[in-house]
């Protein structure tokens, strides 16, 4: 469950979402709580469809947190 696609960019509302290996994507929210709680509800769905274990599910939610802080940086960078 590796996605190396970097986040993309909404540039008519300047919004920005990062996007799971499946395709799904989560919008960037400015939250961090609701932020983790939707990266923790994905993966958990994620869990449940594909049968994934402890180690795989959160290791899903690290590629998902990293594209975060990715584009957390991209919006510093601007």
């Amino acid at each position: 469950m590796n996605s190396k696609k970097t986040p993309k960019h909404y540039s008519k509302w300047n919004l920005s979402i990062i996007r799971c290996a499946c395709g799904h994507e989560i919008l960037l929210l400015p939250d961090t709580k609701e932020m983790a709680q939707a990266i923790e509800k994905h993966a958990l769905e994620h869990k449940k469809k594909y049968g994934l274990s402890e180690e795989e599910t959160n290791a899903l939610m690290d590629v998902l947190i990293s594209q975060v802080f990715k584009a957390i940086l991209e919006q510093f960078e601007k």
